[in-house]
């Protein structure tokens, strides 16, 4: 099977390499190495970051860092935007519901653009945090970083960006962008198991709320981790194996360079939608991120189109669920591609829709 999906993804064979190996122990200076030079890759990779902005590794999905992130960053007492174009944008709104945090929604309707105007009428109205999914991964729309990060510094925000599916695939320079909790995980465009996330804290982030604030779990106590983190480990048993994977990929990236890197995402993403148009299918009319292309079937049959692939072909795509599963699926560009890939599921869209 060749995985064209958004998580997991195809992984590469150094990658595979090191997942093979026997898991070793953890606790002493070898992994203590090992998790700083992962820390100091994600900072570099993020926009050359300083010392002082800290990432946390959760054994965890993307969901459980989402959640991490609100309960450590934010209390009854705050008042938040979130941004919900999709399920996960959604889930964002579910979590603040789940702890009791106070919050509006910029809901965005299908096939639907997020623009400034939509967060307009939300402008000083006391709210202190913004949240977003910045690739609503259920939908393929990559929102505006940089308008985003406008409203906030504009509103004396903070800024917390689920960058899970946008991270390595899209630019983003969290500095720059004034991003003060930032969200990616492995299974994306790391092309890593399943199995960890993590969350980079900058420094207003943890002086201003992380340090004040008494987490509610045990498990995701942001503070616990940052002090462990001092000294290379985590409060609990990490995936070791994985965090050996995430090293070995950082190191990789770094070596090609990350623009380099996410520009071949890119040019996956543009061949793969110039090579569509020759098919009877559509785009969305909103901004597409590098890791994904949403493709719509105008007549319907998407599901159909997914089984016909994996049975007769050997590719797996995206589903998308409730009123989408029929007219649309979603064609990964992140993991282990390359253009005759793009070829190959071209070729086989085109049998099954003639």
């Amino acid at each position: 099977m060749k995985l064209f999906t958004v998580g997991p993804v195809e992984m590469y064979p150094e990658t595979l390499e090191v997942a093979g190996r026997q898991v070793p122990y953890f606790r002493n200076e070898f992994f203590s190495d090992v998790m700083k030079r992962c820390d100091s890759l994600l900072r570099r990779q993020l926009g050359n970051l300083s010392d002082d902005y800290r990432s946390i590794v959760l054994t965890a999905s993307g969901t459980g860092a989402m959640e991490a992130t609100v309960i450590n960053c934010l209390t009854t007492k705050d008042r938040v935007i979130c941004i919900d174009g999709g399920s996960f944008g959604h889930r964002f709104v579910q979590l603040c519901e789940r702890h009791g945090i106070p919050h509006d929604v910029v809901t965005i309707a299908s096939g639907q653009a997020l623009t400034a105007d939509m967060l307009a009428p939300f402008a000083g109205k006391g709210h202190t945090a913004l949240l977003v999914n910045l690739d609503e991964t259920s939908t393929g729309q990559l929102y505006s970083l940089e308008m985003l990060a406008a409203f906030c510094r504009e509103n004396d925000l903070f800024f917390i960006v689920d960058a899970i599916s946008a991270f390595l695939a899209d630019p983003i320079d969290m500095q720059t962008a004034g991003v003060d909790a930032l969200i990616i995980s492995s299974q994306k465009a790391l092309s890593l198991e399943p199995g960890i996330s993590v969350v980079m804290l900058a420094p207003r982030m943890i002086t201003e709320r992380v340090e004040h604030i008494t987490s509610p779990s045990m498990y995701f106590d942001f503070q616990d981790y940052l002090k462990n983190g001092e000294r290379g480990q985590t409060p609990f048993t990490p995936a070791v194996g994985i965090v050996l994977q995430l090293e070995n990929i950082l190191q990789r990236i770094d070596e090609v360079g990350i623009d380099v890197w996410i520009e071949h995402t890119r040019q996956l993403a543009y061949d793969f939608r110039e090579k569509l148009a020759e098919l009877p299918l559509e785009l969305p009319k909103y901004p597409l991120s590098n890791a994904l292309t949403p493709i719509i079937f105008p007549q319907g049959g998407a599901s159909s189109c997914n089984e016909r692939l994996i049975k007769d072909y050997g590719l797996v795509l995206n589903p998308c669920g409730g009123s989408d599963a029929e007219r649309m699926s979603r064609v990964a560009h992140i993991g282990n591609h390359t253009i005759a890939d793009n070829d190959e599921l071209i070729a086989a869209l085109r049998e099954i829709l003639r």
